[in-house]
């Protein structure tokens, strides 16, 4: 359902799975001849899945913590390494959290922009000033209601909307 939300908003989604090598041929071929950078939280199985797009790599990964239900963290640097197919990848260190609190706002007028799938509807909205969270003739509701946007994208985008309106100017800048 995830993947599915993601393709609907036209994002090219690949399933892969370093354990079974689902998705890797493909992933593999999308890569090739590119840079390309693997990041994620620690212990998800960045390195496990570089180790099996190109086994000469033999990145150091880390045992599966039955507490945790995930790998352990073993990547400490970010490095480039070739593929053997053509092209690098970065293999970088993972992260706990993201702390948002130093990333740029973006103000509640801007915020469809940074939904793709919203940009087509923009000029088709009843009224000019739609917000798409709950107005009458709101052409991205309507899309959600056809089936054309994922429900969890435009609600994702409702609670951000949501939060921007409380902001003050000054916290843009």
């Amino acid at each position: 359902a995830l993947a599915a939300s993601y393709e609907l908003a036209g994002i090219g989604v690949l399933a892969v799975s370093a354990e079974t090598g689902e998705g890797v041929d493909k992933l593999r071929v999308r890569i090739a001849g590119k840079t390309a950078a693997f990041a994620g939280n620690s212990g998800v199985g960045k390195s496990s899945l570089l180790n099996r797009i190109d086994p000469a790599l033999q990145l150091e990964t880390g045992e599966i913590s039955r507490q945790l239900g995930r790998g352990r963290h073993t990547t400490r640097v970010a490095c480039l390494y070739p593929l053997a197919g053509g092209g690098y990848i970065v293999d970088t260190p993972g992260f706990s959290s993201l702390d948002m609190e130093k990333a740029e706002r973006i103000p509640k007028e801007e915020l469809a922009g940074c939904f793709r799938e919203f940009g087509a509807l923009a000029g088709r909205c009843k009224y000019a000033s739609c917000t798409h969270v709950k107005e009458d003739g709101c052409a991205v509701l309507a899309a959600v209601e056809r089936g054309a946007i994922a429900p969890s994208r435009q609600e994702s985008y409702a609670a951000m909307y949501n939060e921007a309106k409380e902001w003050k100017e000054w916290e843009y800048k």
